[in-house]
């Protein structure tokens, strides 16, 4: 099974002020406290990313290892452009 990051965004005035980092983390350490329990079945985290949205995707990537897969055709229903990319970080 997998943990999902749903939604996450920093307004671009406070971004680059560790506010994203530390989401991310604070999921990463969650995951690490139960990871032996209720968690024991978590070997992925999984965002999807629009396919225009660079920051985001050199975000997750270079700062905390996800990796970029497959890309989904008309992921978001109301944003242009509408794909994205699934982003995974190998837990076990």
């Amino acid at each position: 099974s997998r943990l999902y990051i749903m939604t996450l965004g920093v307004l671009a005035a406070y971004r680059n002020h560790g506010i994203g980092s530390k989401l991310v983390e604070s999921v990463m350490e969650y995951y690490e406290s139960e990871k032996d329990g209720k968690l024991s079945t978590v070997d992925e985290i999984m965002v999807h990313t629009q396919t225009s949205n660079m920051d985001a995707m050199n975000f997750y990537m270079d700062r905390f290892g996800f990796e970029k897969g497959e890309l989904v055709e008309n992921y978001y229903k109301r944003i242009d452009p509408p794909h994205c990319y699934v982003l995974r970080k190998k837990l076990r």
